[in-house]
């Protein structure tokens, strides 16, 4: 049985899942794993905190409350909060979670890329402290390949899923190209800094950074290759720069209309100048983008733009469910070759060694050395014993295509074989 532990951005606070975050990784999985779980694997981000456990017995109810009890204890957040908190997944439902999640159809943003790695982190991080084995091998493998599968097959990573992307987005739009746009980014802050390198991503070649501390805009600017001046020396840099983007605390504009019209007599006639603002407050006077050759976009704007990529995602994501449910039914089929296949094997090893044994002791008796005769018997222990595991062995493969880990347990205690 396969089980999903999930505390996320959709049943909890952010408060909450920093208090459910297990910073003792290695220790709290081998502990899980020194019951009645097989494997473990555990994924922390900063929207969820979630437990994968594949287990040896087909009752999942000792486990859960093992798995809270631990979480608790290394925490300190009560047992009840936990269970409060926490949705369980089983079996088809929790391999259905894993495929969604690493998607992005579960993420605060739907279609994010940065989920795909910290899944494969997670997963190699298991595997490093041997917590994983031949079930979650097939799993992690198969959910990570559908998540990049589902990425390369729609386009529900595309559009701009933030302010500052947007702006760049916004700004694609007004030119033709960004390499040949001289940009100013205002503000080297976490908005300004994603801006940048939105830019950057865009294939822009000409970046300036302006920021109050110089040493943070100058160590902003090393990253996308671009140039730094201090805010005072806006005035003087204005004149050559075609796409200003303010991302910068202010309580009053930075820049105003009498500003802009110095820095236009000093441009070439006819020279588009972009501005978009998304600081709060705004740090580009409104009058500026009724000026000639002026082009003024705020926040408002923006949001047009995300709102329509967030329309566009939820369509791309009921697309790629079709792919992951595919991909879910291959997988199913794979699990249970793999759970049932060694104890078929094992069963027939057993079988084979009996037939050899009372085929040798048979043999003995009749005293019987004619070749074809001791084929004829030979063939027909074989058969026999084909004819008598058939039956059972159809009936374990059937039940590990339906997850029944019931019949499959009691195989094991029938034949006297270890899980």
């Amino acid at each position: 049985m396969i089980l999903c532990f999930s505390a996320s951005h959709k049943n909890t606070s952010l408060p909450m899942l920093g208090t459910l975050v297990i910073k003792g990784e290695d220790g709290f999985a081998k502990a899980i794993c020194s019951g009645e779980t097989q494997e473990c694997v555990m994924l922390q981000t900063c929207h969820r905190v979630e437990i994968y456990c594949a287990l040896k017995i087909a009752d999942k109810s000792e486990v859960v409350k093992r798995v809270f009890k631990l979480w608790s204890i290394e925490t300190g957040v009560s047992n009840d909060i936990i269970a409060k908190v926490v949705s369980v997944f089983e079996e088809k439902d929790a391999l259905k979670h894993l495929f969604f999640v690493v998607s992005g159809l579960e993420s605060v943003v739907i279609g994010e890329d940065q989920i795909l790695g910290q899944v494969r982190d997670a997963y190699l991080r298991a595997k490093e402290r041997k917590t994983v084995g031949l079930i979650f091998n097939k799993v992690f493998v198969k959910a990570l390949n559908t998540g990049r599968k589902v990425r390369n097959e729609t386009k529900i990573d595309e559009g701009s899923v933030s302010i500052s992307s947007a702006a760049v987005s916004l700004a694609t739009k007004e030119f033709e190209e960004l390499s040949s746009v001289r940009s100013l980014v205002i503000g080297a802050g976490e908005a300004g800094a994603l801006a940048a390198k939105a830019l950057k991503s865009h294939g822009a070649l000409s970046i300036t950074i302006a920021d109050r501390t110089y040493d943070r805009g100058f160590s902003l600017a090393e990253e996308v290759s671009g140039s730094a001046v201090g805010l005072a020396d806006l005035n003087g840099t204005l004149p050559d720069i075609d796409l200003i983007i303010g991302a910068v605390s202010v309580t009053q504009p930075i820049l105003d209309e009498q500003d802009v019209l110095h820095v236009l007599k000093r441009r070439a006639s006819g020279k588009k100048m972009v501005f978009i603002d998304i600081s709060q407050p705004r740090c580009f006077d409104e009058k500026i983008g009724a000026l000639p050759e002026v082009c003024l976009k705020n926040i408002d704007d923006l949001k047009n733009v995300l709102a329509e990529t967030t329309r566009n995602r939820q369509i791309e994501a009921e697309k790629s469910k079709n792919i992951i449910f595919d991909e879910l039914v291959r997988l199913e089929t794979e699990l249970s070759k793999i759970l049932a296949q060694p104890l078929i094997v094992e069963i027939c090893r057993r079988y084979e060694e009996i037939r050899q044994k009372e085929l040798k002791r048979a043999v003995g008796k009749l005293g019987e050395s004619n070749k074809e005769k001791l084929r004829i018997i030979e063939r027909f222990s074989r058969e026999l014993v084909e004819r008598i595991a058939q039956i059972p062995i159809e009936k374990l493969k059937k039940a590990a295509l339906s997850s029944d880990g019931e019949l499959l347990s009691a195989a094991e205690q029938l034949f006297d074989i270890e899980g």
